[in-house]
């Protein structure tokens, strides 16, 4: 089998990855998951098993909060 030929769809389920992780970066990457309004979780076949996360600060939100602020 090919790296990323064949997608798993056996256990761990996405969304128990996804909470084993956000509940693992609390604290760490952000003050309480519960501040997390955006995930993409997906599973693939690797040669090298791993868990990628890339995080990013959404900005539109402090946008929007600088413009209640000014009304």
């Amino acid at each position: 089998m090919e790296t990323g030929e064949l997608r798993p769809v056996i256990k761990r389920d996405c969304d128990n990855i996804a909470k084993i992780i956000l509940d693992a970066l609390n604290k760490i990457a952000y003050h309480d998951d519960a501040q997390v309004v955006e995930l993409m979780v997906c599973k693939w076949y690797d040669e090298q098993p791993r868990v990628d996360v890339l995080i990013k600060e959404l900005t539109m939100m402090k946008r929007f909060e600088n413009n209640e602020k000014s009304d």
